[in-house]
């Protein structure tokens, strides 16, 4: 299949020849989609073709071509071959894919976030500053939370030495291979929901997983950028509960539903934090792990578990406290996945998380990365991961939404 006359179909290695919905009249795909130039082109003519793709102002349907083909193809869509060098080019090419009219993509605005992003460009962020070493498992981004990006697009600068791929795996496929194997994990996920623990340093920190910095105006500092150095701790310490409360509402938190018996468990326990001595901050978000896919309407799996449940396994943290010692002989905490609760939260059985793993593994695709690649990701449709590597590797990252592009919550009465 052409996409276009200026673009051709490729195939690779880590392509995986698979069905979203394991069922003998559902067709096979190769996911991801794997794109690029039919001849050498220019930047430029390279902006130009990618905006053909793009939302138009003259759409109706609503859909515009690169969202077809996120749609026909799994939610994935690799684009190799092109003549894209820094963050400048890459922010160029993000300007042009975002299109035009009611369908157009808009940057995500992040709010609560603990991971530290450094801009490069406009709209170009440095991905998770994570040691090389650590493993980051798979997740839907910002899954933690009711304020997470339609679309995260990637972009290789600089490919790794060795390793460092990125594994994505189709999360419909996921939802349906576990609604089968594990029929009462999937539907706990939506009627009780998921926990995570959160913590942000109270400034910034950098080579560390987190470390974004409580204060900054895309955590919970205050969303004009205003500087909180002449606030008093307690000024400071109300405005970001305020703004914690705020962020558990966007979820569906709220006094009424607190006491609505009918609702999901997550929604009516809401969020907790606990302040450290030391000024950092650690918050419990609670929200469903299921949601509706915006324009397949499949179910979806939606979660950030695949970390937590590594740690645990690694470091033998099923039981609280959750400590352990790392080499160094200093203590620290791995909390494993837990279910919400009402009076208190339910730890998720580790044959029901290794049953996940397994899938994620074997739905799973090694995206090899090379100077100017991009990969789009339907942040709904598909979870990412970040293999370990050696060398020098540089990989941006870039946070998109679109007017009605939201995954809802799963209904408990649906069956697929």
């Amino acid at each position: 299949m052409a996409v276009e006359e200026f673009w051709v179909v490729r195939e690779e290695p880590y392509q995986n020849d698979m069905k979203i919905i394991d069922a003998p009249d559902q067709p096979s795909i190769k996911f991801p989609l794997v794109i690029a130039p039919s001849k050498q082109a220019t930047k430029d003519e390279i902006l130009k073709e990618i905006a053909q793709l793009a939302a138009q102002p003259s759409d109706t349907s609503g859909h515009s071509k690169i969202r077809e083909l996120l749609d026909a193809n799994g939610g994935a869509i690799n684009i190799k071959g092109l003549p894209l060098k820094d963050p400048e080019d890459f922010s160029e090419f993000l300007s042009a894919l975002a299109g035009k009219g009611e369908g157009a993509w808009y940057p995500h605005v992040h709010v609560g976030m603990e991971v530290l992003r450094r801009p490069l460009a406009k709209n170009v962020m440095t991905t998770n500053e994570g040691p090389p070493s650590h493993f980051i498992g798979w997740h839907n981004e910002y899954a933690v939370s009711p304020v997470h990006p339609g679309y995260l697009i990637l972009f290789c600068q600089i490919p790794p030495g060795r390793g460092g791929e990125t594994n994505i795996t189709s999360s419909v496929a996921l939802y349906d291979r576990l609604k089968k194997s594990a029929p009462e994990f999937v539907e706990k996920c939506g009627t009780k929901g998921l926990v995570y623990h959160i913590p942000h340093t109270a400034s910034q920190v950098g080579g560390i997983v987190g470390g974004n910095g409580l204060y900054k105006a895309n955590a919970f500092g205050p969303s004009n950028g205003e500087d909180v150095s002449t606030w008093s701790e307690e000024r400071k310490k109300k405005h970001v509960e305020e703004r914690i409360l705020d962020l558990a509402k966007r979820g569906g938190w709220s006094e009424e539903a607190s006491k609505d018996v009918s609702l999901p468990e997550w929604q009516r326990r809401g969020f907790d934090w606990t302040w450290e001595e030391n000024g950092d901050l650690n918050v419990v978000h609670r929200v469903p792990g299921t949601r509706i896919h915006p324009t397949s309407k499949l179910p979806t799996i939606f979660n950030a578990m695949s970390t937590r449940y590594t740690n645990a396994k690694v470091n033998n943290t099923w039981e609280p406290p959750h400590t352990y010692k790392t080499k160094d002989g200093e203590e620290a905490t791995a909390i494993p996945p837990y279910f919400a609760g009402i009076e208190k939260d339910e730890p998720i059985a580790a044959e029901w998380l290794a049953k996940m793993d397994e899938w994620q593994h074997k739905l799973g695709s090694d995206i090899s990365w090379q100077a100017g690649d991009v990969l789009i990701i339907d942040n709904f449709a598909v979870q990412h991961a970040r293999w370990a590597w050696e060398g020098d590797r540089k990989v941006h990252a870039s946070f998109w939404d679109q007017a009605g592009f939201i995954g809802q919550q799963l209904p408990t009465s649906i069956t697929v």
